[in-house]
């Protein structure tokens, strides 16, 4: 085998060995399944050997094929850190960053700092998949993912990277005049809404609002399901019904008078935003560059008072049709107890 040959092929068998399937493995790779299927060909060819055994439904290594991953793919491991270290030494974090997240964080965070990191690493080939359901960012080959809130897996690692925010319930002007604009959060159960339902246990995701030290749970009881935030606030900005959504997520659309809000004095709070990676695997140059970058940014949290736009620093962006701010009556358990 000539020498210059010896490697091509290696990353993409582990890769093929890893996910299961050449679809999922060309998708990680950023190729077509094809290439990647000619990929294993033609190193099964040098190797003068099949690596994996074919079939309509199934995949699976041949003995040999086990044999061969099992030494490739620590040897590529080591590769890949002795080439993140060079660039790292040299200054030029480099390579693939994949990230997933849902639309939240993308929109209000990521989205508006993606050019600056861009610019700042060139080298660094960003992959972001925007999506609600919860993944195994390792099984599904992420470098690292974003939520709300650290409740996470005990082999990861969380980084926050902004602080806690505000959730508000908006709806349309249009559908409130039709159908009255509510009170009281009881008065919400007569309403329809846009909801979320839950990745892990499969019900729908309450509100939970809070007020000057009280809280109410309401489980709206005629809501569509909609997974992902951009379409739910279009939805309500249509007049499906009411929807709760993170204050900066909606704040130019209250400031337009495309959206109310309901129930001023009642919020949700938004837990941080971490960015989490596995804590045992060797993080990447790219890795270490974008959380570093994430870190090293100030973020202020939109709050929503009585209509008025308000940020964590007292600076007051009013919007030029504020809501209105009925008072409420309602009281329930002690919230923070």
């Amino acid at each position: 085998m000539r020498q210059k040959n010896m490697l091509e092929g290696v990353a993409v068998f582990v890769a093929v060995a890893e996910a299961g399937s050449f679809s999922e493995a060309a998708r990680r790779l950023g190729i077509s399944p094809s290439a990647a299927s000619q990929a294993i060909r033609s190193l099964e060819e040098r190797l003068g050997t099949p690596l994996l055994r074919r079939s309509t439904r199934s995949l699976s290594l041949t003995e040999v094929g086990t044999d061969y991953l099992l030494a490739a793919a620590p040897a590529l491991s080591q590769l890949r850190r002795a080439a993140e270290e060079a660039a790292r030494r040299g200054g030029r974090p480099a390579g693939p960053l994949r990230l997933t997240m849902p639309r939240a964080p993308f929109d209000l965070l990521i989205a508006a700092v993606l050019a600056a990191f861009q610019d700042t690493y060139p080298d660094v080939e960003l992959e972001i998949a925007v999506e609600a359901r919860m993944i195994d960012i390792v099984k599904q080959g992420y470098d690292a993912g974003l939520r709300y809130g650290n409740c996470l897996e005990k082999d990861m690692a969380a980084v926050p990277v902004a602080p806690e925010s505000e959730a508000v319930l908006v709806a349309s002007p249009a559908y409130l005049h039709a159908r009255g604009m509510p009170k009281l959060p009881s008065d919400l159960l007569n309403h329809r809404a846009v909801v979320c339902r839950s990745q892990t246990t499969g019900l729908i995701i309450p509100w939970v609002l809070h007020s000057a030290g009280e809280t109410v749970q309401i489980a709206p009881p005629a809501a569509t399901i909609v997974h992902d935030l951009a379409s739910q606030i279009e939805l309500a900005v249509r007049g499906l019904g009411i929807v709760s959504a993170p204050a900066a997520s909606v704040s130019d659309l209250l400031a337009a008078g495309k959206l109310s809000r309901v129930l001023p004095e009642w919020s949700s709070l938004l837990e941080a935003l971490y960015l989490y990676f596995p804590s045992r695997h060797h993080q990447s140059a790219a890795l270490r560059a974008f959380v570093a970058f994430l870190k090293g940014r100030s973020y202020l949290p939109l709050h929503l008072s009585n209509g008025h736009v308000k940020n964590v620093d007292g600076r007051d962006e009013t919007p030029s049709r504020p809501a209105s701010n009925s008072r409420l009556g309602l009281k329930t358990g002690q919230s923070g107890g």
